[in-house]
């Protein structure tokens, strides 16, 4: 089968950062925000379905809007939605304070006052705007019902998550995958404040959605690693692939490169990271693992620009890749997520031009003929 492209509906400007999710009925879930860009006032959470029998994705609906918590009104960001074991959704999310939005101003290319590293580059993307400062971003978490967030909770500095600096982004993956929903979740996230800045970690959550506790991928011998992705072999080993975002390059290396880690006890505890010949331009990642045993990724394969989007199939746990690009063209194609639903199809979603988002359905084996890329 060639690959099948489509853009999904938009209800906003610009759309940025799916999740995936699908529900053991064989219904599928994409989560994403959007806004006037990424990081404005009037950014929202939003949610996309595609029934079983379905080829075309609904029009997306407005899940979390700005809600009220300790006096202040709060801004979403990504959403990452789980299947509970009561067959329930639940969605991890973080989410900014309205009165961290500053007034930055580009100007003569000077952002003023102090501001995160994210509202600085907003700033000078766009010039004069209001961007939110990221150490000030919390953790919540909140179920759906009827397609909207009920029950929004803040669960900063519990379950062992800091307090603040919190950035959601990967996508969740079940912790075992003989063991369905109730065998619980692994959420990642990394930290964007002193005294964790830019350092990976997940979120374990058992089936009822709620009980958890906060695993730390010990990554400060390398730090700067962050948003990382995980997935499952099938022997039970676990695989975590992380960009890299500080502007001082280790061991002399020059240009951008994807990260590796590897646990062998469940996730409990993860190795020091090993520099991958994956190249990466600081932008999102994902991998996963197949029915066959094959491990897929989505990356950029590019030091500096989030073109082309390129799928790597490896036959050896990720010594070496068989890759294909999926976009080409000039702009952005990033934040990519992968997932093999129940009829063995692949899924690879992501942000397209940040003004949609896309999906490219696949077979494994139209990937095994590609280029060959040397990953470790």
């Amino acid at each position: 089968m060639e690959p099948r492209k489509q853009l999904l509906p938009t209800i906003r400007p610009k759309s940025h950062s799916v999740n995936l999710l699908e529900y053991t009925n064989g219904r599928l879930m994409a989560t994403w925000f959007a806004g006037s860009r990424e990081g404005s006032e009037d950014q929202v959470a939003v949610a996309s379905m595609l029934e079983p029998s379905k080829k075309e994705w609904s029009d997306p609906t407005i899940i979390l809007s700005q809600f009220d918590y300790n006096g202040d009104r709060w801004v979403p960001e990504q959403t990452c939605p789980i299947e509970t074991s009561e067959g329930t959704t639940m969605v991890y999310t973080w989410a900014n304070p309205l009165s961290s939005f500053k007034l930055y101003d580009r100007g003569d290319g000077k952002v003023s006052g102090e501001a995160s590293v994210t509202s600085i580059s907003s700033a000078i993307t766009y010039g004069k705007v209001w961007a939110r400062d990221l150490p000030e971003c919390r953790p919540f978490r909140f179920r759906l019902k009827n397609g909207r967030a009920v029950d929004i909770e803040c669960i900063s500095g519990r379950y062992g998550l800091p307090e603040r600096g919190i950035v959601f982004q990967g996508q969740p993956v079940l912790r075992d995958v003989k063991l369905g929903p109730a065998g619980g979740w692994l959420i990642p996230y990394h930290t964007e404040r002193e005294p964790l800045w830019m350092h990976s970690r997940f979120l374990s959550v058992e089936g009822d959605g709620i009980t958890g506790i906060a695993n730390d991928v010990d990554l400060f011998e390398v730090p700067g690693c962050l948003e990382p992705a995980l997935t499952q072999l099938l022997d039970g080993r676990w695989l975590c692939y992380m960009r890299y975002n500080l502007q001082d390059w280790p061991h002399g290396v020059s240009g951008g490169f994807i990260w590796r880690s590897e646990s062998l006890d469940g996730g409990r505890t993860f190795s020091k990271p090993v520099l991958t010949n994956l190249r990466n331009p600081h932008s999102g990642i994902d991998v996963a693992v197949g029915k066959s045993g094959r491990l897929l990724i989505l990356y950029n394969d590019s030091h500096q620009l989030r073109t082309p989007l390129t799928l790597g199939i490896s036959e050896d746990e990720g010594i070496t890749f068989s890759t294909r690009d999926i976009e080409t063209g000039v702009g952005e194609f990033s934040y990519p997520k992968l997932h093999q639903t129940n009829d063995g199809i692949w899924r690879a979603m992501y942000t397209y031009q940040r003004d949609c988002i896309a999906e490219v359905c696949f077979e494994e084996e139209w990937l095994l003929d590609g280029r060959k890329v040397i990953g470790l």
